[in-house]
């Protein structure tokens, strides 16, 4: 069996790879941002690219959110695990 490092290294471990939940929660907020779009595109029909440069700056803004939040977590992991570690040595 590959140790961790070496599946990370070659790239066997992805976790921004893995689908999204399919929780109950996620389905119906997915299910309410679809109607609400619709509705928006119903009311104001010659804004669809505004609506659409808006969603996408949004999905970036979301996307950027998560890589940091994986960032922060990685290293909260990774201090947790050195001072369990300098525990261990005393």
């Amino acid at each position: 069996m590959k140790s961790i490092i070496e599946q990370l290294y070659y790239g066997e471990i992805c976790p921004c790879e893995k689908p999204a939940p399919q929780t109950e929660r996620c389905i119906e907020n997915r299910k309410t941002i679809c109607d609400t779009e619709e509705q928006l595109l119903k009311q104001f029909p010659t804004c669809k690219e505004l609506l659409d440069t808006y969603t996408d700056a949004l999905h970036i803004e979301t996307q950027l959110e998560c890589e940091a939040d994986f960032e922060r977590g990685f290293r909260l992991g990774a201090t947790l695990i050195l001072d369990i570690f300098d525990i261990q040595r005393e």
